[in-house]
């Protein structure tokens, strides 16, 4: 019996994670996606998902790209985090990148270009911006930009990823 439904649970998260790359018709979006420019290179990843999440008491929108390859993610990651409730985004708004830690109405970015790196917007050189274009239901669509630095470079130092023409179509999670 345990193994039946562990079987089962299987198969459920493969079928949702296929569910949510599947285009609904010909006139609907290609799909979730994420992509950007990082020092002049193309970046793109072929899933998005938006969720909410509450750290404290300060609602944010965790927006991640991944490569999902056979039902499994990869190890590269991107992350557009906003402090802001997800139920009152509207196309227009625009989020700078955060200039202190918590600051409400603002955006933090991170790229996991492996399993174990992280670089990230610092509040100490806050350098970037993110721009809702379209909020739907079951979607949430956006452009992004912005510098990066290493995980523990607080102060901004020295900048390592200029992140350019980005843009997002994400599935609303949550």
């Amino acid at each position: 019996m345990k193994n039946t439904t562990k079987l089962l649970l299987g198969a459920l998260l493969v079928a949702i994670i296929f569910n949510s790359c599947k285009k609904s018709d010909s006139n609907s979006p290609t799909g979730t996606s994420m992509k950007f420019t990082s020092n002049g290179a193309a970046v793109s990843f072929n899933s998005c998902v938006a969720i909410s999440a509450t750290v404290g008491n300060t609602s944010e929108v965790l927006i991640t790209g991944i490569n999902i390859t056979n039902a499994k993610p990869g190890a590269s990651s991107f992350e557009v985090e906003l402090t802001h409730d997800i139920n009152t985004l509207k196309a227009g708004q625009t989020y700078p990148v955060a200039s202190s830690f918590s600051q409400l109405d603002a955006s933090t970015l991170y790229y996991f270009t492996n399993a174990s790196d992280v670089f990230n917007t610092q509040t100490g050189n806050a350098q970037g911006t993110v721009s809702i274009t379209e909020v739907t239901s079951t979607s949430i669509k956006g452009t992004f930009s912005g510098k990066l630095f290493a995980e523990n470079d607080f102060t901004g130092t020295t900048v390592l990823y200029t992140i350019t023409n980005g843009s997002f179509t994400a599935k609303r999670g949550n």
